[in-house]
């Protein structure tokens, strides 16, 4: 069981790597020293005349030197050693040296010959310096070690001192031998060594304790394993949550990559951009094919677009409104959140946006800048009329004449359009704030049609007929569907100017009486029905814009909706309309 432990063969694989370094730098010194060796025994046998020529391998090769020109050969030998080379004279200083001494020196050949060799010497071994020229003056073969000044770090040698006998004299030969990458091997060498100690006690603590450590190291990687299941568990509990949020969300969620390529949109995204997954992967937020309108209706630009701007200001914008065209669809509104999305470094890797569909939001607010539009124009006409006619009744005050009936009817019929269109505003807010109440009784609805004629409008009631079953009851507030009928009524008169007659049916509808009111007119087109009974909407015809707030036909709806009745219209161009409502049967 030891053996076959992944971390016992670890240990055992380390010890054996250590050992082979250990090896390889312990062979390495002794090549250093060896090689130390052999270049003093060559120099010596030059200095003796052991030797006649000498074989140098250079940068051209291998080359032949003979020593017939001894001084020559051997100044062009030494040049080439990769050991500093010098020569003293009694008095210490260097009387010659070659290119290597001048290298290790820091300095030029002309500038190191005639100084004291002491001086590029370290201080702290110049004494060491002195002992060891000492010794070699006294004729004895001397080495040891120092280290020569440096800018940086001082650099290790080895020096070797020989006494020599010369025509000029007795100087002092010295050979210097950086000691810089054996010193770096050799400390090395002692780290490795002493990490090989380290590791043959890891491995023996290691096979006393190899057994417990493996036990427990099961019972760990037990216990990790079953973490990690539920740690793998709770993700994806996590993510599938994330997944049902994000797919039931009524907003739409986009996240687009630091290139503005989007890499996710949740459904209901994807519904309200009309895109499917596979054209997902193919959109940018700023694609040209889809043109973004601003709420003033000028172009969008790229810098302008909310997931731009945060992306390059890294700070959310909410509520961010803009209208987009897309493609062969018609133009939709959108109120965009967005943040950026940042790495832990603080860079923007993306960004994401929430969104909705407001574009009825957008059309209600039209609608409401529309109305207000058409409310100030349709109560300025009727109340400049009646202001005009009362200037003129003011002025014939005195004078009576057969002006004053007429002037007095357009009075009247001024004030009447505007109490009609103040009562519309008064329900339409009555309406918005739950105030419409009703007062239910049960009633003849036929007697409710012949009630409203003195509030039409139309002047020529003889058109209206009443068919079907006139002894119907409903269950209703009699006032509030007199509004209605009035409302259906002044209308076919209204768009329907030239019909020869306006008939009101009643009759039974299962538990239901239904009342309809048909005329001849030009008709409705079916794109226009579905939003005939919408708030502030205005029927024109040919592009004719008739007169009204769009609040008629509005109000009428919510009161039927308040007796639990139902109201719709029917139409075909170039054959009338009929709008109708039903109301529960009274007995």
């Amino acid at each position: 069981m030891l053996e076959n432990s992944k971390a016992y063969e670890d240990i055992l694989s380390e010890l054996e790597n250590l050992r082979k370094a250990y090896l390889d730098l312990k062979h390495a010194h002794q090549e250093t020293l060896y090689r130390l060796e052999e270049a003093t025994d060559t120099i010596e046998a030059i200095r003796t005349g052991e030797v006649d020529a000498l074989v140098v391998k250079g940068s051209e090769g291998h080359q032949i030197f003979t020593l017939k020109s001894a001084d020559q050969s051997y100044r062009i030998f030494i040049e080439q050693m990769t050991e500093g080379a010098i020569t003293l004279n009694e008095s210490g200083n260097i009387v010659y040296c070659n290119s290597q001494f001048a290298k290790l020196a820091g300095s030029n050949l002309e500038k190191v010959i005639g100084q004291p060799l002491l001086k590029y010497v370290i201080p702290e071994d110049q004494q060491l310096g002195q002992k060891l020229i000492d010794s070699a003056w006294e004729n004895i073969d001397t080495k040891g070690e120092l280290r020569l000044v440096d800018d940086g770090n001082p650099i290790p040698v080895q020096i070797s001192l020989k006494l020599l006998n010369l025509d000029e004299g007795i100087c002092l030969s010295i050979i210097l031998t950086d000691l810089t990458i054996h010193k770096e091997n050799q400390k090395l060498l002692e780290e490795k060594n002493f990490q090989l100690g380290i590791a043959e006690l890891k491995a023996r603590e290691q096979n006393i304790n190899l057994e417990a450590i493996v036990e427990a190291r099961t019972k760990d990687l037990q216990y990790s394993i079953e973490d990690k299941t539920r740690i793998a568990e709770e993700l994806n509990a996590n993510r599938l949550q994330l997944q049902n949020i994000l797919a039931t969300m009524a907003e739409g969620v986009g996240i687009v990559n630091e290139e503005g390529k989007l890499v996710y949109a949740n459904p209901m995204a994807q519904q309200i951009l009309g895109i499917n997954i596979e054209e997902m992967e193919e959109k940018i937020y700023h694609d040209p094919n889809w043109q973004k309108i601003k709420l003033d209706g000028t172009p969008l630009l790229k810098h302008e677009f909310p997931l731009f701007i945060v992306m390059s200001t890294k700070k959310p914008i909410y509520d961010f409104e803009i209208g987009i065209i897309p493609p062969n669809r018609e133009q939709f509104y959108i109120s965009i959140n967005a943040a950026p999305i940042v790495d832990e470094n603080g860079n923007v890797t993306g960004g994401v946006a929430t969104f909705m569909d407001v574009t009825n939001r957008r059309k209600i607010i039209q609608q409401k800048d529309d109305f207000i539009s058409v409310a100030s124009h349709e109560l300025k006409t009727p109340i400049t009329s009646l202001k005009g006619a009362l200037q003129l009744l003011n002025r014939i005050k005195d004078n009576p004449s057969e002006q004053m009936p007429k002037l007095i009817e357009q009075a009247n019929k001024s004030m009447d359009k505007v109490s009609l269109m103040v009562e519309d505003l008064l329900n339409a807010s009555r309406v918005t704030l739950g105030q419409l109440h009703m007062n239910m009784s049960t009633f003849k609805l036929s007697v409710a049609v012949e009630d409203s004629y003195q509030h039409i409008r139309a002047i020529d009631k003889d058109k209206i007929k009443i068919t079907g079953d006139l002894e119907l009851k409903a269950v209703g507030d009699p006032t509030r569907i007199e509004q209605v009928i009035i409302n259906f009524i002044n209308n076919a008169f209204k768009y329907a100017p030239n019909t020869e007659e306006i008939r009101v049916s009643i009759f039974k509808q299962g538990d239901l009486v239904r009342l309809e009111v048909h005329d001849d007119g030009p008709g409705i087109a079916a794109e226009k029905l579905p939003y005939l009974f919408d708030r502030y909407y205005r029927v024109d015809d040919s592009g004719l814009q008739y007169s009204g707030l769009g609040l008629g036909l509005y109000i009428c709806a919510e009161i039927i909706k308040k007796h639990n009745g139902k109201i719709g219209a029917e139409s075909e161009v170039g054959k009338g309309s009929t709008f109708w409502f039903t109301l529960p049967l009274g007995n």
